[in-house]
């Protein structure tokens, strides 16, 4: 019983030694591959329906025509629409010894989003923030980026786990797109996606 129990405990700790050594590892991935692009962008809303996929959407378009090397991450877990919108739906990430290969939309645009991985597009993605938050660090981490001007991020609405994970995962990230529509109350939701920003990047 004592051998055991002593073996119980060596594959435990070994278990935990692996866990720490593994999240070591794609920290450092995570800091590289960051440090290989030159603007990070938040897109990001505190109110759904809005138009926050179409901008991100259009402005990673729009600065890959104009010959910038472009990624965008489709950080809203449990409705991705950039995979749709782009014209990759149902098509699955790819892996290579370096890490995930991102979808190719164009010369100079790639893509990620979660919706390359699950089975099917109405399969219901139940996590809760620790899962989201890994696999928001894996996408940025084990992602093979490579060199690029600009990587936007969409973001689902609100100022929940995903837009404060990309916060705390990419400190110098550069700026935030908070898209708002003119009804009356629009402005006054706007105001909490501001202030994730401020507080979480010191954004102005």
């Amino acid at each position: 019983m004592t051998e055991n129990t002593n073996s119980n405990i060596q594959n435990s700790e070994q278990a935990r030694e692996e866990k720490i050594a593994a999240s070591k590892k794609l920290n450092e991935q995570l800091k590289q591959n960051m440090s290989k692009i030159k603007h990070k962008i938040l897109v990001l809303s505190n109110k759904g329906g809005v138009g926050k996929s179409s901008i991100a959407i259009n402005l990673a378009c729009s600065l890959s025509e104009k010959g910038f090397k472009v990624g965008i991450l489709d950080a809203d877990l449990h409705g991705p629409s950039v995979a749709i919108m782009l014209g990759f739906e149902g098509k699955k990430l790819q892996g290579s010894s370096e890490g995930i290969i991102p979808m190719s939309v164009s010369s100079n645009l790639v893509a990620v989003s979660m919706a390359s991985l699950i089975e099917t597009s109405d399969a219901p993605l139940i996590w809760r923030g620790p899962l989201k938050m890994m696999a928001l660090k894996q996408f940025l981490g084990e992602v093979e980026w490579g060199n690029l001007d600009f990587l936007i991020i969409d973001s689902p609405p609100g100022t929940g786990d995903e837009p404060l994970s990309i916060c705390q995962l990419i400190p110098e990230l550069e700026g935030g797109i908070i898209v708002t529509t003119p009804i009356p109350w629009a402005p006054v939701f706007s105001i909490a996606s501001n202030l994730l920003l401020s507080v979480s990047n010191n954004i102005k």
